[in-house]
């Protein structure tokens, strides 16, 4: 794997870095990458970002959907994350069946 090049930003936004071998990364054209926490908490990446300031938008825009996120919908999201496929579908066969009675 090649060098990780980060820089971290304010706690809990995340951080931005480029993968790559090169002598000058901030300047090499290899695209930055994004890892940060979604709403339930997992660990999660996205690359592609052409600048720095590409990469800490994403991350800016992230942080801001999380925390204004109500806390009881951040708890569902997060329990319906942890669902299996077999108990969200338990749940959601009777609702069907109400919603067409």
């Amino acid at each position: 794997m090649g060098r990780h090049i980060a820089r971290q930003l304010a706690r809990g936004m995340g951080s931005f870095f480029k993968d790559c071998v090169c002598a000058k990364p901030t300047h090499c054209p290899h695209p930055y990458s994004i890892r940060f926490r979604d709403a339930r908490g997992k660990q999660r990446e996205e690359s592609g970002y052409g600048t720095q300031d590409d990469a800490i938008e994403r991350l800016t825009q992230l942080y801001a959907e999380k925390k204004t996120t109500v806390p009881s919908v951040a708890v569902a999201r997060r329990e319906l994350g942890q669902l299996t496929i077999e108990e969200y579908a338990m749940q959601w066969r009777p609702r069907q069946r109400r919603m067409t009675d």
